[in-house]
C-alpha cells in the first residue's frame, strides 16, 4: 500500500528519463479508486499534463515508471466532472449515518496495483492527535464520498482504530 502523503512529489519517468513530479491524484468516488495522476504544470502549459493508473509499469514511494510517453497527455476538461482531485479529498469532514462529526482526511492509503483506496487516516483535533494520535479507517463497500463530505455507516464506525502514536502511548499513560 502507498499513501497519498509518500507518492505527492514522487519523480515519473520513462526508459531512465525523467518527465516531471506528480502534484496530484485524480480519485473515481463511485469505485473509491485511484484513476490517474497529475503532472506538476511547466512554464508553457495551459493545462495539467496527465497519465491513468493503467499506464504505469512500476510504482515505488519516490518513483513511477511509465510504459511510453505517449501515454502522458493534457488533462481533459470534463475529466474533472466524474472525478475528484485528491487534494480536494483533504480536510473533508466525515461523518456516521446519523449526521456525527467523526475527524476529517488527513491522508488516505491505495492498493499500488489497482489503485483501490484501502484505508483513510482520519484526525479528530490538533491536541486529540497529540494525545491520542491520528486515526486509521478501512474504506469498506458503504463508504460514500463526495465533494462536500465522506459519510460511513455504522459497521465502518466500528471498525475505525487507532494508530497508537500519540503521546498517551509514548509516556505510557494506560499503565498508571
Amino acid at each position: 500500500m502507498l499513501y497519498w502523503s509518500e507518492v505527492v512529489g514522487a519523480s515519473v519517468f520513462i526508459n531512465q528519463n525523467k518527465v516531471g513530479h506528480i502534484e496530484n491524484l485524480m480519485i473515481d468516488p463511485v469505485n473509491k479508486a485511484v484513476v490517474g495522476f497529475l503532472l506538476e504544470r511547466r512554464n508553457t502549459d495551459i493545462r495539467h499534463r496527465f497519465f491513468q493508473f493503467t499506464q504505469i509499469e512500476e510504482m515505488k514511494r519516490d518513483s513511477v515508471q511509465l510504459l511510453s510517453t505517449s501515454e502522458i497527455k493534457s488533462l481533459p476538461k470534463d475529466y474533472r466532472k466524474n472525478n475528484i482531485l485528491a487534494e480536494d479529498l483533504m480536510n473533508k469532514s466525515l461523518i456516521d449515518e446519523k449526521g456525527k462529526w467523526i475527524g476529517r482526511v488527513v491522508d488516505f492509503a491505495f492498493n499500488s496495483l489497482n489503485g483501490v483506496i484501502r484505508e483513510i487516516i482520519i484526525s479528530g483535533s490538533l491536541v486529540e492527535d497529540l494525545w491520542l494520535g491520528r486515526k486509521r479507517m478501512p474504506v469498506l463497500s458503504n463508504v460514500e464520498f463526495s465533494r462536500q463530505l465522506i459519510q460511513i455507516d455504522r459497521d465502518t464506525k466500528e471498525e475505525i482504530t487507532g494508530l497508537q502514536k500519540g503521546l498517551k502511548k509514548w509516556f505510557n499513560m494506560d499503565s498508571v
